[in-house]
């Protein structure tokens, strides 16, 4: 693949991931009102509300991350967008995102009999696109 063109898909790509990154900011921030407002109106014995508050305040933490790594994924991607020689920042950010990717497959299956696998394997299979043409682009930016 040419270096105009892997520059190309990766600044489409970086857009969708800065997008991506804005949603998951609103959800863990519903996330995290969900947990506080359970929080504020639970009351104290009740184990399965305190179990219910946690949940949800990992999962607003779990989804924070996620839209971090986004948001520098995508920032770093229309980086590498513009400049060829700035590949190496999303050279290793995005090998960050397949590992996390690879984490979310293994999660999935693990905590909810794997209802969300398929999402999860899409978003694996961007994330590997992502590092290829990142590669790609370093590769070809160095010569």
């Amino acid at each position: 693949m040419s270096l105009e063109k892997s520059q190309k898909i990766v600044k489409v790509l970086g857009i969708l991931s800065i997008i991506g990154a804005v949603a998951s900011f609103i959800v863990a921030l519903g996330m995290f009102g969900l947990g506080g407002s359970g929080a504020a109106n639970m009351a104290a014995n009740d184990d399965n509300a305190a179990t219910g508050v946690a949940v949800m305040i990992v999962l607003g933490v779990v989804m924070l991350v996620e839209g971090v790594v986004s948001l520098v994924q995508g920032v770093f991607s229309l980086q590498a967008a513009k400049d060829a020689t700035k590949a190496q920042p999303l050279w290793i950010i995005s090998i960050i995102g397949v590992v996390l990717a690879v984490l979310s497959v293994i999660a999935s299956f693990t905590n909810n009999g794997g209802q969300d696998v398929l999402t999860k394997i899409f978003s694996l299979i961007i994330s590997c696109f992502t590092f290829y043409l990142a590669n790609n682009i370093k590769k070809l930016g160095s010569k």
